[in-house]
């Protein structure tokens, strides 16, 4: 019982409090007008960033239709109920468990049209090394890795985008 509503209230009030924290932000975006051109002429990707900077990253894609490689463990469970509040899709699959079937639905996604995003570095780690999994799938569909981070500072503008 008491998962039941873990799962039901956390991801909610996640994603409350994702959207509370994005009216405190001002977004500066970086190297970005190339990627959001293409993705406005209808180009697709796979974007990429790091485990560790998912909090806001449902706010660094401007596009329509991503699917998201989550894992089987309990918070990706948490991550996949909150990012749907987004509109964002994901499919569950790790380096360590059901890898197949993640690779699987995300392949179907971008068949049918749509965008992917992966961490490189999954939940294991080691944080912020990536891992060949990206690298296999832009091969398989002949997308562009794109990579996204985010940042965030008291004195600066908070900035959103590519590296140059």
């Amino acid at each position: 019982m008491a998962d039941k509503i873990t799962l039901m209230l956390v991801p909610l009030f996640a994603s409350l409090f994702i959207r509370f924290l994005a009216l405190t932000m001002r977004f500066t975006y970086v190297n970005f007008d190339s990627y959001r051109a293409g993705l406005k002429q209808g180009g697709r990707i796979i974007l990429a960033f790091w485990h560790g900077r998912l909090l806001m990253m449902p706010y660094s894609y401007p596009g329509k239709g991503i699917t998201v490689l989550v894992s089987h463990h309990r918070d990706g469970e948490l991550i996949a109920r909150t990012i749907k509040n987004f509109g964002i899709t994901s499919v569950r699959g790790s380096s360590t468990r059901g890898w197949f079937g993640g690779v699987k639905g995300l392949l179907k996604s971008v068949r049918e049209g749509g965008d992917i995003a992966i961490t490189p570095d999954g939940p294991v780690g080691p944080r912020f090394k990536a891992q060949m999994g990206a690298v296999d799938i832009a091969s398989r569909t002949n997308l562009p890795i794109i990579p996204m981070a985010f940042g965030a500072s008291k004195k600066k503008p908070l900035a959103v985008g590519t590296p140059s």
